[in-house]
């Protein structure tokens, strides 16, 4: 069963969010982006998009701040993200892409309520081929913070 908690509202699987994954498996991950971001530990939390608590770092992200000012629960609603004029989106989804990741394409797949088969086809993606534990976008080239095993040929496209 997935987690519907963990569809992003910019189109990232939450699951796959480096502060998501850090909060959830505590350890090196969350020490390095503790750092950083300089600040504590404690202070980096996020339960997803969906089920964002007042502590959750979510909340000071700027794409969930504009949605909420808006008043939309996803990007694909609003026209400057048809028109490609919102220039936080742009370069969060260039970002994103350079790392294996078409956040737009997501958005498609949740907009044509193809939700339930994104998330569980994410889940699938972002694990360690070796441990199948999670990890994070940022995290699928080197070495699994969990294992060790080598993650340089895990998202190359064929």
């Amino acid at each position: 069963m997935v987690n519907k908690n963990l569809v992003g509202r910019c189109g990232l699987y939450c699951g796959a969010c480096g502060i998501y994954r850090a909060y959830k498996d505590d350890g090196e991950l969350l020490t390095r982006i503790a750092n950083n971001f300089k600040c504590s530990p404690e202070k980096v939390r996020c339960e997803g998009c969906m089920a964002l608590t007042p502590e959750c770092w979510g909340n000071g992200c700027k794409i969930v701040q504009c949605l909420n000012s808006k008043g939309f629960q996803f990007c694909y609603e609003c026209s400057e993200y048809e028109k490609r004029t919102c220039e936080k989106y742009e370069k969060l989804a260039k970002n994103y892409l350079e790392n294996g990741e078409d956040i737009r394409a997501s958005l498609t797949r949740i907009k044509k309520g193809e939700t339930e088969e994104w998330l569980h086809e994410s889940e699938q993606k972002y694990k360690c081929p070796k441990c199948k534990k999670p990890l994070p976008v940022y995290g699928t080239k080197g070495k699994c913070y969990h294992c060790g095993a080598d993650l340089s040929n895990k998202n190359q496209k064929s």
